[in-house]
């Protein structure tokens, strides 16, 4: 009894005496903790297996060889480019929707491998008046901060559009605000690719040289393009050994390449569903047949009438490049 009094008192005793305290580790503890760091989107493309630049573009050779000439060798070998003065055009890819346009920029920041920052309207979109407008001088400080920076802006239509006189100012502003940024951003570092499918309700001080460039029509895939959708898509799934590419080429003519990997999945899903119900777990090929009953069923996305408009577009924008060859596109899925 004597010994846990003892301790008792012992224990008050040094409760009562003051003791040093390190008040930076005690500043510390007062502090809400940290939120945990959130991974931003906008960063530079790590790389992985599943990041392989144009090796995912099915077809779309003469493209490649356009953006490799005049745009990624030109980053990729800086010391010859300063001694041609060069640099990497500004461009924007306008054409259908689901031809790839956004895709294919995103493969291209894999193929040059410098910081990236994908933006759509909404990463800029503000409540506040002229709120929009200090976001886009933002943008352009934080990527020449990180230069070399290329700035894929998706949508592109949205963020720039039509100057009017009517009592919407601050749209004015926001586009005022755009134009000085893309002045010449190249020399900043900072290397610019947009695309959208409405060009026509772009501003055009926006389309000017300095600002944007090159101007791209990306067309819908044709026959060879969409063989070699299909069997870049289909290469890494279960299916029977007699797929008739060619067949699947000819029967999507008018099919867009959101289409195509609309198609293929759907295809995955019946035969991941016909597996998990299969007693013995045997892995259910993709057919041919389930192939073409799906193209079928499936209409294709644009219309006739949306590719004459767009026929009308790029005779307005790109009027040199009527009668060039069509630029076949596609993606992995």
């Amino acid at each position: 009894m004597k010994a846990k009094k003892s301790a008792e008192k012992e224990w008050l005793r040094r409760l009562g005496t003051p003791q040093h305290i390190d008040t930076h580790t005690a500043d510390e503890a007062r502090r809400p903790p940290k939120p945990a760091a959130i991974e931003q989107r906008h960063d530079k493309p790590r790389p992985s297996d599943k990041q392989k630049g144009f090796c995912d573009v099915a077809g779309m050779d003469d493209l490649k060889r356009l953006v490799t000439e005049g745009f990624i060798n030109v980053l990729k070998n800086p010391e010859y480019a300063a001694a041609y003065n060069i640099t990497p055009p500004s461009l924007l890819f306008y054409g259908p929707a689901g031809c790839g346009k956004t895709f294919f920029a995103e493969k291209i920041a894999e193929e040059v491998g410098i910081n990236f920052m994908k933006i759509v309207p909404d990463d800029i979109a503000s409540t506040l008046v002229h709120g929009t407008q200090e976001k886009v001088g933002q943008l352009f400080r934080k990527a020449e901060s990180k230069a070399p920076t290329l700035i894929f802006f998706d949508e592109f239509d949205a963020m720039v559009p039509r100057r009017t006189n009517d009592d919407r100012g601050y749209q004015n502003g926001e586009v005022n605000e755009f134009l000085a940024m893309l002045n010449n951003a190249s020399a900043r570092g900072i290397y610019i690719l947009a695309a959208t499918n409405h060009p026509e309700r772009i501003d055009k001080a926006i389309l000017r040289t300095g600002r944007i460039d090159e101007l791209i029509y990306i067309d819908m895939p044709d026959t060879e393009a969409r063989e070699s959708l299909f069997k870049l898509s289909l290469s890494k799934l279960p299916t029977d050994t007699d797929i008739d590419f060619h067949r699947l080429a000819e029967m999507t003519r008018g099919y867009n390449c959101s289409d195509i990997s609309y198609i293929v999945k759907t295809a995955s899903r019946k035969m991941f569903n016909a597996t998990i119900a299969d007693e013995n777990g045997h892995r259910q090929p993709i057919t041919q047949k389930l192939l073409e009953d799906i193209i079928a069923a499936k209409a294709p996305s644009v219309s006739s009438k949306d590719l004459r408009e767009f026929e009308r577009l790029r005779n307005e924008f790109s009027p040199l490049a009527t009668n060039a060859r069509h630029n076949d596109i596609g993606f992995h899925i």
